[in-house]
């Protein structure tokens, strides 16, 4: 498992250029919408950035900066949306959110972080599994009768917290879909557990690795190849997180790759049209946070030379289009983009632990997303996340907005 000090190269290379706060230039369109960076937006000091973060964190490896409540407060303001990151990436190559969710990490061990609110969720989902709470007996109420699910199958639908207990209407649609698909799938019921990211994002890594551990064990145990998700947050936690603690041995999809693949094939045919013109929100762990962890070992020499090679992730290679070319197929539907979209996708504000700890900056950030979605001139937008929905439903219910928010299930449901 990778340390602070490990990403030294990245603390001692910055050159404070800012590309970490904005759009690059060619796909800029205005100043409005520009900024990329969601609590430099909000904040203005450099300080909240990449940039400030990994000066920072070097500060504090070098024991040059001590710990205070004000400097805690400011770690963990940020979203770890890796927005940040992958712009850098476009500039050169350093690990800007590795280097700050490894900052955290040393928070904790130092016994300086997490916030309140961070260790409260982890005692949540240490008695209970689940961040909210809820009594782990119940993790599967949301499945009713005419869902078909197989005792025995090598597919298996990670639900996760949020559509299991808060958004339940997201597992039913998923598990609907998947049975219009004819995919024959299992549910693992009370063998689930938290997938870990939320944890694993506020710097808790062993509380994380038991989430893990217990996950892959159950998958191991009862054979399974392919794991599909609806969150956001599993599919990324699943793609990058877990493959830290073991080689994974089966394929991790989200239900927006299963219905275009089912579409492609005719196994999945739209009938009813949906008279809406909608513009879809990248969720962070969905697109660019979701690129697979590869390991890399060597010696970084002069100009950043790593040897062996690296492979980076940029941001390009989440899913972007499987979501954009089921909404289109669905009959009546019109697609819209914002300007921020894809790898550089404005944040929701609900990551990182900022909504648990900071509600108030989380609707915030919010509020600029919807202004941007807005701006399209579609009526709702649409995305894959419960915790997106979460924090953009409370946003638009506190400002009175008529724009409406969809996930992404209940409008393939609606069309089926």
């Amino acid at each position: 498992m990778t340390q602070l000090a490990d990403y030294r190269h990245t603390m001692e290379s910055c050159n404070h250029c800012g590309q970490c706060k904005w759009l690059l230039g060619p796909k800029t369109r205005g100043w409005r919408f520009a900024e990329i960076c969601p609590i430099h937006a909000q904040f203005h000091f450099d300080a909240y950035s990449g940039q400030g973060l990994i000066n920072i964190a070097r500060e504090l490896l070098e024991g040059r900066l001590q710990y205070e409540p004000g400097l805690i407060n400011l770690i963990y303001s940020c979203t770890t949306c890796g927005a940040c990151d992958v712009n850098c990436k476009s500039v050169r190559d350093m690990e800007v959110l590795e280097t700050i969710l490894a900052m955290r990490a040393k928070c904790v061990e130092d016994g300086q972080g997490p916030l309140p609110a961070h260790r409260e969720m982890a005692e949540r989902i240490e008695k209970n599994h689940n961040i909210y709470g809820h009594d782990h007996a119940k993790r599967q109420d949301w499945l009713t009768d005419e869902i078909k699910v197989s005792a025995e199958s090598p597919v298996a639908y990670f639900v996760g917290c949020s559509a299991s207990y808060m958004h339940t209407d997201i597992a039913r649609n998923t598990a609907r879909i998947l049975n219009a698909c004819g995919v024959d799938f299992t549910v693992l019921g009370g063998a689930e557990y938290c997938c870990g990211n939320p944890l694993w994002q506020t710097g808790q890594r062993e509380a994380a690795a038991r989430q893990v551990e217990h996950n892959l064990a159950v998958m191991r145990e009862r054979g399974i190849k392919t794991v599909i998700t609806s969150c956001a947050e599993c599919f990324g936690a699943l793609r990058n997180i877990y493959p830290r603690y073991s080689e994974p041995d089966f394929e991790v999809r989200h239900i927006a790759e299963v219905a275009r693949d089912a579409l492609r094939e005719g196994y999945l045919n739209f009938q009813r049209p949906v008279d809406l013109k909608v513009t879809y929100h990248d969720p962070c762990h969905l697109g660019r946070c979701s690129e697979p962890y590869v390991p890399w070992q060597g010696e970084i020499r002069a100009f950043g030379l790593h040897v062996p090679p690296k492979q980076w992730r940029r941001g390009t290679n989440g899913v972007y289009d499987a979501p954009r070319e089921v909404l289109r197929a669905i009959p009546g539907l019109e697609l819209r983009e914002m300007t921020r979209n894809e790898e550089n996708a404005y944040c929701c504000g609900a990551g990182g632990g900022v909504r648990s700890a900071f509600p108030e900056q989380a609707r915030e950030t919010a509020l600029d997303r919807i202004e941007e979605a807005a701006s399209t001139g579609a009526a709702a937008v649409v995305s894959a996340c419960p915790f997106c929905r979460s924090n953009l439903e409370d946003a638009l219910t506190a400002e009175a907005q008529s724009m409406k928010y969809f996930d992404l299930t209940e409008l393939i449901t609606r069309a089926i």
